[in-house]
């Protein structure tokens, strides 16, 4: 009777779509916003097709990497940027360290409504993105 519960229970886990990571892929790149690369920020992709599993990465100096274990599956997804600009005023948090203000500093047409796509395809990609304003 456990045995029988087990195969059930082992069929069942194999049939269960997107668990499995050895599919993912690492994707990297670089992002620029009117021509320079943006500061801090992040990159989503998110699936065109459904079921998928979404993913993204921190931007740094106008680079990303997403290393595959943590990347997106191969075809078609949508892509989110946001780029938090300094806006030059300054706060402090209660251990009195100080921090930039922030706020976001691209248009809706590249995060909340975002026009961006990417194709991802098996093994390594590059994909860069040079955005206008």
């Amino acid at each position: 009777m456990r045995i029988g519960r087990l195969a059930v229970l082992l069929c069942g886990a194999m049939l269960v779509p997107g668990c499995s990571s050895d599919k993912r892929v690492g994707v990297e790149g670089t992002i620029k916003y009117d021509g320079e690369p943006i500061g801090v920020g992040t990159i989503t992709f998110l699936p065109a097709a459904q079921p998928g599993i979404k993913c993204g990465g921190r931007i740094e100096n106008g680079r990303y990497k997403i290393e595959p274990e943590f990347g997106p599956m191969p075809g078609q997804h949508h892509v989110e940027i946001r780029w938090a600009k300094p806006t030059g005023k300054k706060y402090h948090n209660e251990f009195k360290e100080e921090f930039d203000v922030t706020r976001e500093g691209l248009p809706d047409k590249y995060h909340a409504n975002s026009i961006l796509t990417a194709t991802i395809k098996p093994g390594s990609n590059t994909i860069n993105f040079d955005l206008e304003k």
